[in-house]
């Protein structure tokens, strides 16, 4: 599974605003559970129960919530940039601005450590988080992660 694949326009959302993790991940992993026929509730209460096992957050003000959904054939996954960033972690000293939501079906747990990690490691490039922070649109969001993983081999 190859991040380019995995990310679509129509799942990225700009320019948020939310004042904890659960209004966070209700913001982008709610209306992503609603276009796939998924109980949105249900949804953000799992990303909330994983997060509670750790933070998922990355640093430099991007986290990667994820967890495993039933009722899913295939990995999806949405995209969401706040405006100020979120208080996350444990004791919320790590604002966050930028989560990646990863959604697995219960059955792939090889393919969702493939797309968490790939989205790690595209992660690490400062010019990439720079860009996306300043994507003016989802298309230039889309556009930076492709060109990413395409120097990183993925």
């Amino acid at each position: 599974m190859k991040i380019q694949k995995l990310i679509e326009p129509e799942k990225i959302y700009l320019d948020l605003a939310a004042r904890d993790v659960e209004s966070v991940l209700d913001s982008v992993a709610g209306p992503l559970a609603e276009d796939l026929g998924l109980d949105r509730e249900e949804v953000v209460t799992l990303l909330l129960e994983r997060e509670r096992l750790g933070s998922t957050s990355v640093g430099d003000g991007f986290a990667i919530p994820h967890c495993k959904v039933g009722g899913l054939d295939e990995i999806v996954l949405a995209l969401g940039r706040f405006s100020t960033g979120v208080p996350f972690g444990p004791d919320n000293s790590d604002p966050v601005r930028f989560v990646f939501v990863v959604l697995s079906p219960n059955d792939q747990p090889a393919a969702h450590l493939q797309a968490l990690s790939q989205i790690a490691r595209v992660l690490k490039r400062k010019e990439l988080r720079s860009g996306l922070m300043e994507a003016a649109d989802a298309g230039e969001v889309v556009a930076s992660i492709q060109l990413t993983a395409e120097s990183e081999g993925l």
